[in-house]
């Protein structure tokens, strides 16, 4: 979840620790000895109002989710309050707990359809990547939301399936090496720092979880998971390090950092080059980090905002974007 850039977002996420805070410690038995809280039907009744309503609603307003998620975040109140308030207490509610959770296997399984739909379509799918002639990285999401249609599952699905790929798949394949492409890792140091956090954790990997597994092996297994994944992530990143340089082609410019964050931008949608610029806050900076700190080459002014693309399918507006390449006198070359 991503914090809206409101003033009143942080205050909303304030509030919300506020409120499952104080939900907690009501029925802490220290706490109902200390402020002689009795149980009453409107106490009970006030937790839950918190938990399906309150706190879903400052959710909403603290973090960029949509109505969908917010109905899934009153469920899981509900879920929470039945483990909260004890269970003589949460009997009349019993029955509402159930047609929560009825309702969002519901959901779940009208997401598990749209899943199945997806795999079904997955050769119209090739298809519609190949007639493109864009890289997967480009293509993959705009022809899934062509031949599926647009849907956060779908985003998120096929941003995974995206990673796998370049994981898997891309390590025999050759980098494009027309004139149109400029290369952005080589005069850095991410690659060798991409390939040290993997060392980092897989070392980590191993002692922790053979510290954690006597004492708390669900935690140790999770935090296994997370570490594998890691490890997947910062494989596919270099894969498409290395296969997605800047590239200029069909008048369009395509320029990737990672799995991280795309765009595909018209050229004739440049208004305006600006050599040593400052980018701004609309600004998106493709740059592959380095051991030094160091700044972009070039701003890219564009006459009219565009999507990019960023983590897990999620898009975002920009007004330009900041570039840092090897060879900056050949991109000189390649922009109008």
């Amino acid at each position: 979840m991503v914090l809206r850039e409101t003033v009143f977002s942080k205050w909303a996420v304030l509030l919300l620790g506020f409120v499952l805070m104080s939900n907690v410690l009501l029925y802490h038995p220290v706490i109902q000895e200390a402020l002689m809280i009795e149980m009453e039907s409107g106490l009970i009744l006030g937790s839950l109002l918190d938990m399906v309503v309150v706190a879903p609603i400052l959710i909403y307003a603290a973090f960029r989710v949509s109505k969908k998620q917010v109905i899934g975040f009153m469920i899981a109140g509900l879920v929470l309050a039945r483990f909260l308030i004890p269970e003589e207490f949460f009997a009349p509610y019993t029955m509402l707990l159930y047609a929560g959770v009825g309702f969002e296997a519901l959901l779940f399984l009208a997401e598990l359809s749209l899943v199945a739909y997806l795999l079904w379509k997955i050769p119209s799918l090739r298809a519609e990547m190949k007639r493109s002639g864009e890289g997967a990285v480009f293509s993959m999401l705009p022809a899934a939301e062509t031949t599926v249609g647009s849907h956060t599952l779908i985003r998120v699905i096929v941003s995974e399936a995206l990673m796998f790929y370049y994981m898997m798949f891309s390590w025999r394949k050759k980098a494009p090496a027309h004139d149109g492409c400029v290369t952005m890792h080589k005069k850095t140091s991410a690659l060798a720092m991409n390939i040290m956090v993997i060392h980092a954790i897989v070392i980590e990997s191993i002692g922790l979880h053979w510290w954690l597994h006597s004492k708390w092996p669900v935690l140790s297994t999770v935090l296994l998971l997370l570490n594998v994944y890691g490890v997947f992530l910062f494989l596919a990143e270099i894969a498409v390090m290395r296969m997605h340089p800047l590239e200029v082609k069909n008048g369009k410019m395509y320029v990737t950092q990672g799995l991280m964050q795309r765009v595909a931008i018209p050229l004739d949608f440049i208004e305006k080059v600006e050599w040593g610029g400052t980018p701004g806050d609309k600004t998106m900076t493709f740059m592959y980090r380095d051991l030094e700190q160091t700044e972009p080459q070039v701003v890219l002014h564009l006459k009219e905002p565009v999507d990019a693309t960023i983590f897990m399918g999620r898009t975002r507006s920009v007004e330009s974007i900041a570039l840092k390449v090897d060879h900056p006198e050949k991109l000189k070359q390649l922009l109008p």
